[in-house]
């Protein structure tokens, strides 16, 4: 395998484009829709709705995608891409009600969730050919430009109004536009691919959903097990502040601390392609998860600030790690024909986890309480972790 410079800096500028317009919208839901005179359980209800819509979209467009091989992955990403500023700017320069601006809400985000596996393919497209991209650098760096736009919205919405916040996915998703768009083979480069082509192309019958998953039924459990360790992780993001406020933390604790996860996010990715050269993606796999495992235990142990800050330490070895394994694993594991869909059932499996989540953590705290739920949740992810170590395969 080779590299190609350029194509890993327009990769790596997409992925940080992607995670700065996703942080701008689902990062700062609830600041923006509170200050649109929305209430607590109508934001539950809408990010909620995006995930549930997410869930059918993402293995349906990813079927069209693998069902149309003619078609360009980033052609699709950039017509999305285009939909979404569109929505983005009807939702910030017209004047609507709160079900209109709810109803623009749940199909941005519905969309910008549905795109997130076609992403993770396409830094494959160009495998076939021998050239590689560096997915987990990219990917960490996505991470990396998550927390900073996180942290520089904070500053800019305490100094202006959070009703300036379309602006921004207007902006982060023009620049994801501009650099998908450019995600093409240098001029130099591209006779050496037509002539590889004939050699590579090949008839391939791809799957449908259903026969999909008869096909890779252990596959499936694992993903099983992993909606068990997600939802866990979910519950403690969605409610972090719930979690700091109950060993007497404050919202600048909590900023902090997702800060630390998320820059440690970035050595793992970036070196895991050396990594998964040494060690088998599946043997990547079970660690990331007992990993996840010990940094939700650590948390429901937590009675301070330091104990929460060495389980977000954990975040390197845990979601950091999983994320690139699970791309290289579905690319290892998946017939080329279905690859697509394989990527986005492990997004949806994802979000699935982020509709339960978003759904029974409020409840669930309501009625039980912080501490009980943590306890649930590292019981959860206990059995999860079992599952994913029992049907994850070495591939």
């Amino acid at each position: 395998m080779k590299r190609i410079l350029s194509l890993d800096l327009k990769y790596s500028g997409s992925q940080i484009f992607y995670f700065a317009a996703f942080c701008s919208m689902m990062g700062y839901a609830s600041v923006y829709l509170l200050d649109k005179g929305c209430s607590n359980s109508e934001i539950g209800i809408a990010l909620a709705l995006a995930n549930v819509i997410a869930v059918f979209t993402q293995p349906a467009l990813a079927s069209f995608v693998d069902d149309h091989q003619n078609i360009e992955i980033r052609n699709v990403i950039a017509l999305t891409a285009l939909i979404v500023i569109a929505l983005s700017i009807v939702l910030y320069f017209i004047p609507a009600s709160t079900f209109v601006i709810l109803f623009l809400i749940v199909s941005i985000f519905a969309i910008m969730s549905t795109v997130m596996p076609l992403m993770n393919s396409l830094a494959f497209v160009f495998e076939k050919y021998g050239i590689e991209i560096n997915y987990g650098l990219a990917r960490g760096l996505g991470s990396v430009a998550y927390a900073f736009t996180s942290m520089l919205l904070g500053y800019i919405v305490e100094s202006f109004s959070p009703g300036i916040l379309p602006l921004f996915y207007i902006f982060f998703t023009a620049l994801f536009f501009i650099t998908v768009k450019l995600f093409v083979l240098p001029k130099t480069q591209q006779y050496h691919i037509v002539e590889k082509e004939k050699e590579v192309q090949q008839e391939t019958k791809q799957l449908s959903f259903g026969k999909f998953c008869l096909k890779y039924k252990k596959f499936i459990v694992f993903l099983l097990g992993f909606v068990f360790v997600y939802f866990a992780h979910t519950i403690i993001n969605n409610f972090f502040i719930q979690v700091i406020n109950n060993i007497g933390g404050s919202s600048s604790d909590m900023g902090n601390a997702v800060f630390v996860a998320a820059m440690l996010e970035l050595p793992t990715m970036a070196l895991f392609s050396r990594l998964s050269e040494k060690i088998n993606c599946a043997t990547l796999i079970k660690f990331s998860i007992v990993m996840f495992v010990v940094k939700h235990t650590l948390t429901y142990f937590a009675t301070n600030m330091i104990t929460i800050y060495a389980a977000q330490v954990l975040q390197m070895f845990a979601y950091a790690l999983f994320i690139p394994a699970s791309v290289y694993y579905v690319n290892q594991k998946v017939a080329v024909a279905d690859r697509v869909k394989g990527q986005s059932l492990v997004t949806m499996s994802m979000t699935l986890s982020g509709v339960f989540a978003s759904f029974c953590g409020g409840i669930l705290l309501d009625a039980i309480g912080v501490h009980q739920v943590l306890l649930l949740s590292a019981a959860l992810s206990v059995i999860g972790a079992v599952i994913v170590c029992l049907t994850a395969e070495k591939v």
